[in-house]
Order: structure tokens, then sequence, then C-alpha cells
């Protein structure tokens, strides 16, 4: 509900209401509700018929006994009316709405198409992800054993390095004592030929070693060992340093092992370039005999004698070609035989829609007599047949109009004298506040509650509800107001005594069956106390600070309206109480307690006080903001069923 303006008010136009049953004008639904400022609920008012603003020209016909209405012209298509879409000028300058044209091109891009795209997209990108995702592993593992294997390449050469050492100390040390120079002077020939032998055997041993391109060993205190190697050595360019190793059998990433350095780079060779991975091995530093000594490395500097194997890398880069090319033809015969099942799918889809297509935009037209012809046994051929039900309940639809514009109207002005009623916002009461929400569950509801200043710090508060909904219920909530409002400053803070004022004066009002529930609370904002009478109302709700628990106030008593005085006046009761610092009352209609969800459930009485008890610390507003909440999660999609309204009050 909107706040009044304090001026400058305009009575709304009729808006324009259709019934649910009626395709064509659909009901409008309760708008949904805003809080403004004072906590009230705040909603849209219904949009006016016209586009001007005006209501609808409403023509009695007297010697016919009809009534028209001049927004009805061109609702549909057919003898004596416009075409739906067209209007002339003089339409336009009247304020008449201006209706969508409805055009009947074909869309740019068929659904058909859509629908194939849509698949070759989808399955074009999982294998794509699928091929990358396979081929990045499988490079990761084959570049992880091709580096696993020049490690244990090279630690092989270290051994047999220090196999030779030994053999070669042993011969120089047996020539020394038998004085054999012949020995020595062959010694560099047979070390060489004996290492080359065992390198050979390295090199052509197992087809994971068939790609080392070569093993030499730098070792300068030692000749029969320096340069000693297998393998093509023309020019070797390094270009980056390898800092960690992945291992395939664990599946983890390491670093590179101590007296390990591998570099990438590129080794000329008779056939061509060839890309390598080269791996280069220290060896024991000590001087010899002991160990194999210093050598100068290629930046100047003296770093340990030294293995350096060169493992080709060319396997790695073809096994990786081969899978990508794998992948590419997968990912093609994939998407050739999706766009195919795409096409026989869309087709058995989106013939029947093109039929519908073409008799919807008939009906557009004007020919509510239309059927279409479109048979599906699937989700389409129910579309048809609701479709079919649609355009019978437009040609239905069209005699009750002129009634539903007629009703909304009355609503509308029903509303607005609603929106005079309730107050605006809550007042300014020292060391207390104050906070109030309201929602209908119609466009005109019963519930009612105000705010009334009795004197000097003493204010009286009250919430109603009235029996019936709608305009009658508007109506009794209107007298009930207008009655209590002159009854209460006579009857200051008895309570009990302005509802039994209240309830002669309209029992006499209102007709038979109808009844309202109320409960009055008079609060001096001095000193806390609160004197409180109900009229077969719900309880108020008392939010006990210093114990954090609530409390139910409320008396016995009947509804207003049911009698005139005598049996009213012996059953209602008159209570008191205190708020201290930090309590809180809650008053509120039955709109929270009976919300109903989609399976006919009620939110209860006391999960609702337990909801107040839990929020019960917040300030008005915030503690108000979670009741309502906790009432719309509780309700999900279900229609609202009653009024809510609720008052909260708060000693500072």
């Amino acid at each position: 509900m909107t706040n009044p303006s304090s001026s400058g008010r305009q009575r709304p136009a009729p808006p324009a209401q259709r019934k649910t049953q009626a395709p064509a004008p659909a009901a409008p639904r309760p708008p949904a509700a805003k809080t403004n400022s004072s906590g009230r609920s705040a909603t849209a008012a219904p949009s006016p018929a016209t586009s001007s603003g005006r209501s609808p020209i409403v023509r009695d016909d007297s010697s016919s006994g009809k009534t028209k209405t001049s927004d009805l012209t061109g609702l549909a298509g057919g003898h004596g009316s416009r075409s739906p879409g067209r209007q002339n000028s003089s339409d336009r300058q009247a304020g008449k709405p201006v209706r969508p044209v409805i055009r009947g091109n074909r869309p740019r891009m068929a659904l058909r198409s859509k629908f194939m795209l849509v698949m070759a997209g989808v399955t074009a990108l999982t294998m794509i992800m699928l091929g990358l995702t396979m081929g990045g592993t499988a490079n990761k593992y084959i570049y992880g054993q091709k580096t696993m294997d020049g490690i244990e390449t090279a630690q092989m050469a270290v051994q047999i390095a220090g196999m030779v050492k030994d053999r070669v100390d042993a011969i120089k040390a047996h020539a020394k004592q038998e004085n054999d120079n012949a020995a020595l002077q062959n010694l560099q020939k047979e070390t060489e030929d004996y290492v080359e032998r065992y390198l050979e055997k390295v090199t052509g041993w197992g087809d994971g070693l068939s790609d080392i391109q070569g093993i030499r060993y730098h070792i300068e205190k030692i000749p029969e060992l320096s340069g000693i190697g297998v393998g093509e050595d023309i020019e070797t360019k390094i270009r980056s340093k390898v800092d960690s190793l992945f291992v395939p059998k664990r599946s983890i990433t390491v670093g590179v092992p101590e007296g390990i350095t591998i570099y990438e780079g590129t080794k000329l060779t008779k056939s061509g370039p060839v890309s390598i991975l080269r791996f280069k091995i220290a060896l024991p530093s000590d001087p010899p005999p002991a160990g194999f000594g210093r050598v100068v490395g290629g930046d100047g500097q003296a770093e340990p004698a030294n293995v350096r194997v060169d493992i080709a890398m060319n396997s790695v880069d073809q096994v990786k070609s081969n899978l990508m090319t794998t992948i590419a033809i997968a990912i093609i015969i994939a998407i050739a035989a999706v766009l195919g099942i795409a096409q026989w799918l869309a087709s058995s889809i989106t013939k029947p829609l093109e039929v519908l297509l073409k008799d919807m935009q008939i009906v557009s037209k004007g020919k509510l007599g239309h059927r279409t012809t479109a048979h599906s046994t699937d989700e389409v051929g129910l579309l048809a047949n609701e479709f079919n039900k649609m355009t019978e309940s437009l040609q239905e639809a069209q005699s009750a109009v002129i009634e539903q514009e007629k009703q909304a109207y009355e609503l509308s002005l029903a509303r607005e004298v609603q929106q005079q009623l309730l107050p605006a916002q809550p007042p300014l009461i020292t060391g207390f506040q104050c906070h109030s929400f309201y929602q209908g569950a119609k466009a005109v509801s019963g519930d009612y509650f105000d705010f009334i200043p009795l004197g000097p710090g003493v204010w009286g508060f009250i919430i109603a509800d009235v029996s019936g909904k709608g305009i009658p219920g508007s109506m009794v909530m209107a007298v009930t107001r207008t009655v209590v409002r002159l009854v209460a400053p006579q009857g200051g803070h008895r309570a009990d005594e302005t509802l039994k004022d209240t309830n002669r004066l309209i029992a006499k009002q209102i007709k038979r069956g109808m009844f309202v529930t109320a409960f009055y609370a008079v609060l001096d904002e001095n000193t806390g106390l609160l004197t409180y009478a109900s009229a077969g109302h719900n309880p108020i709700v008392l939010y006990r600070a210093k114990t954090r628990s609530y409390e139910l106030a409320t008396t016995k008593g009947i509804a207003l309206g049911f009698n005139e005085g005598p049996i009213f006046d012996r059953t209602i009761q008159v209570a008191q109480t205190t708020l201290e610092r930090g309590d809180t009352m809650v008053m509120y209609t039955d709109g929270f307690p009976e919300a109903m969800n989609a399976r006919n459930e009620e939110f209860g009485d006391e999960k609702f006080y337990e909801m107040i008890a839990a929020n019960g610390h917040l300030d008005p507003p915030a503690l108000t903001d979670a009741v309502v909440a906790g009432i719309a999660k509780h309700r999900g999609d279900a229609e609202q069923s009653d009024d809510l309204t609720i008052l909260t009050v708060r000693r500072a």
C-alpha cells in the first residue's frame, strides 16, 4: 500500500483487471509488498486502464440494455473491430493504449539451426578440452620418463667411470711394481676401447634408451679418461636450465637432485638439428688418484669433472603430434555424428512448432475461431491442445471484460479510501521505538491498525481484523477506525471501556454475520505501564529482555459486533503489565500464524512465538523484517491467504 501524500492526490483510474479463467486478459495478482520508512507495506497502485490515466468511458445503452466501453475496441479481431496492433491518430490523441504491433517475420536463426549449432558447439568444446587435457597429461608423463631415463643413463656412465678409474689405477700400480713401461704405453688406447665398448652397450640397452645422442666424459686430471665418449658432438646450443622433475611412477614433481644439472638445448648432427635434454653429473672432485679432480667449465670457472649425457626429445614431440592428430580426427567425427543426431531431433521437434507458429499468427490477426492442426505425442502436442483451449477461452472472455473493468474501478476507489485510513508514519514516542508492517491479501483488505494520541505521554495502540475481505471488509474497517478515534480519548487509560463504547456504536452499523476482532493497549511513556484488553483477538507477544524469553498477554472478551452491549460488557476484561528497558510488545493479526504453504500446512502459533523470541533483541524494524521473512519462507510459492499486519513497540 502506498503512503498517502498530504496533497496533490489524484483518484486512480480503474485498473484493467481480468479474470484468470480468461487467457486473453489476465487477472491482476496482488502487487508485491514494499516497506516504506514507517515499516508499513507499500504496494504499487493498480495501473490505469488507459495510458492517459483516465477511467474507461462506459456507456449505458438503455434501449438495448447493453453496456459498452470504448477500451475494448481492437481487443481481438473480428467483425466490426480493427486488427490488433493498429491505431489511428485519434486513438492516440484520446489517450487509448497503444497495443504492440505483432509481426509475422521469421526469426533470423531458426530453432533447428540454433539447436544444431549448440549441440555441435558443446561437443566440439568438450572434445577439445578433453584432448588438451589428455595431450598435456601424456606429454607430461613422456617428458618425465625421458628425464628419468637420462638421469639413470648418466648415473651408469658415472659407475663406468669409477670402474675404469679403478682398473687404470690397478694397471698403473702393477706396471710400476713390475717396471713394465710397455703396459703404460698401451694403457691409453686400451682404456679408450674399454670405455667405448661399455658406452656402446649402454646406448643400445633397451627401448627406453634408444634416444641417447651421446655420452662424453670431461676429465682433465686423468688423461686416460679425458674426452672419451660416444655419439656426435659437432655443436650444442643450450637454451635453458631445468629446475624440476616430474616422476611418472609417483605422479609428483620434485627438484633436480644435487650434483645433477639438466639443460634443454639443440644439438647439431649430420642428419640435422635435434632437440635434446643434456644431463651433467659431477664426479668426485678430490684430486687423483682419490678422485677425478676439477675442470674448467664453459664459463671459465673451475668445476668438478663430470659426465654429460644427451637424450633426444624427438620421440616426445612425435608422440605429442600423433596424439593431437588423433584427437582432431575424433573431434571431427564426433561433431559429424552429433550434427546428424541433432538434425533428426530438431526435425521431430521443430516441424510441429512451425505449424503451431503459423496458426498463432492467424489467431493474432483476430480469427479466434481458428484451431491449430499441429499434432505431436510429446509436449508440443500438449501445447497445441492448450492453444486450442486458449482460443476458445478468448472468445468467452470478451463478454466478461466490461464487468471486470467496472469491478476493478470500484476496487481502486475502495483501495484509495483505505490508503487514507491507515497511518502513514509511526509516532515519535519518547523512550520508545515503533514500527508497523501491513500487506493485504487482496486489493482491499479488512485489517486495521492505528496509533492514537490520548494526551501528554499517553498513547493508544489498536490492531483489528474484520471478518470479511474486499469492499465490505474495507467499509467495516473504516467505520471501526472512525469510532475508535472518537471514543478512545474519552476512555483514557481504561482500555476495556474504549472497546465497550466502540462495540455499542459499531454493533448497530454492521450487518449480521460480520464482526471485528481487536486488541487495544494504552501505553504510559513515562512509566512503561501497559493497560490492555482484547475483543476476541490474538494475544500480544511480550519479549522480555532480561530473560530473553517471551510471554503472552491477553484477556477474555468476544469480538466487536456480536452483541450490542450486555454480553460484551460482562465478558471483556482488562489487565496491566510494564515494559522494562529492552522489552518489546508485538501486536499482530492471525495472517502470520495461519500462513499456509503449498502443502496446506500452517506456520503455527508456537513457531511464530519462538521466532519473535529468537529475534526479540533486534530493534523493531529488524524484528519485523525477520518475522516477515520467516513467514515468506514458509509460504514459498503458495498464494497469500490472509492479510498480514504487525505492530512492534520497544522500550529503549
